[in-house]
């Protein structure tokens, strides 16, 4: 007989996937476990159940979401720094990638507050990025300083034209400044 203690983790990836698409519809301003549960036809207590709280919830989403980009950019790992940040803005641009980038902004926003439940998991995501340029721009030989610098303005710099391009939707002048500030920091 199974343990019925045991979360079943297709159906904790099924809940996952079903918040990350509430989050990019709902955002995060009033996100309770109770709100989310009713949209996405299940209870707070299985979210519980699976997730533990709201934060572990949050955190879990924000994870799973930076493990499907970094198994899109696995390949950019063999290429030059600015062919890999040309790759990256390629994935952060895909259509299969809006829902969960207009995710992280409202995670983004709502982590300003010092006290936000949403800080923790905003901080370890801007921190994946930058890690990520870091490593990069150390493999092609910058010293540790100079690559920790260089990738914040990177990372910090596309999400920020990332931004504009998902409000503005103008996508001509949106790529052209990522194609700038990537020959500008990778020169």
């Amino acid at each position: 007989m199974a343990d019925r203690t045991s979360p079943n983790p297709t159906r904790r990836d099924e809940l996952l996937h079903a918040a990350l698409d509430d989050f990019a519809r709902h955002g995060l301003v009033d996100f309770t476990l109770r709100g989310l549960a009713e949209r996405i036809g299940t209870s707070a207590r299985m979210l519980v159940h699976y997730f533990g709280s709201r934060e572990q919830l949050l955190s879990a989403a924000f994870a799973e979401h930076r493990q499907q980009m970094q198994r899109q950019l696995a390949d950019a790992a063999e290429q030059s720094p600015a062919e890999a940040a040309t790759s990256a803005w390629a994935a952060m641009t895909a259509d299969e990638q809006r829902t969960h980038f207009t995710v992280m902004y409202h995670l983004l926003a709502a982590g300003l507050t010092n006290d936000a439940a949403e800080r923790p998991a905003a901080r370890d995501a801007i921190l994946a990025w930058v890690d990520y340029a870091t490593d990069l721009l150390a493999r092609a030989g910058r010293d540790a300083v100079d690559a920790r610098v260089d990738a914040t303005v990177l990372a910090s710099g596309l999400k920020g034209i990332l931004i504009d391009r998902l409000v503005t939707d103008d996508e001509q002048r949106c790529d052209a400044a990522a194609r700038r500030l990537i020959d500008a920091v990778l020169a």
